[in-house]
């Protein structure tokens, strides 16, 4: 500071240690970032996948009803058509 401007030039070992440990930690939050979106990414196709197999089942469960439905109409109409 003998020449009149505030800033110092020279590096101190804090300094260093400080840069070096917020360079470590941002790779490890750039991990971590990455595992976490790896796990939910597993975890959406598991939802897609069981969402999937609930449509299936509901479809096929509506086609029973439907059959049901039917036979139903059927008997009905040939009560009807008996009296």
């Amino acid at each position: 500071m003998s020449n009149g401007t505030p800033l110092n030039k020279s590096l101190s070992v804090g300094h260093i240690l400080a840069t070096v440990g917020l360079i470590i930690g941002g790779f490890a939050f750039i991990y971590d970032l990455r595992e976490s979106v790896a796990i939910q990414s597993f975890q959406l196709e598991n939802v897609e996948d069981r969402l999937e197999r609930v449509v299936q089942r509901t479809d096929d469960q509506f086609g029973e009803i439907m059959d049901h439905l039917i036979r139903l109409e059927e008997k009905l109409d040939s009560m009807i058509i008996e009296d």
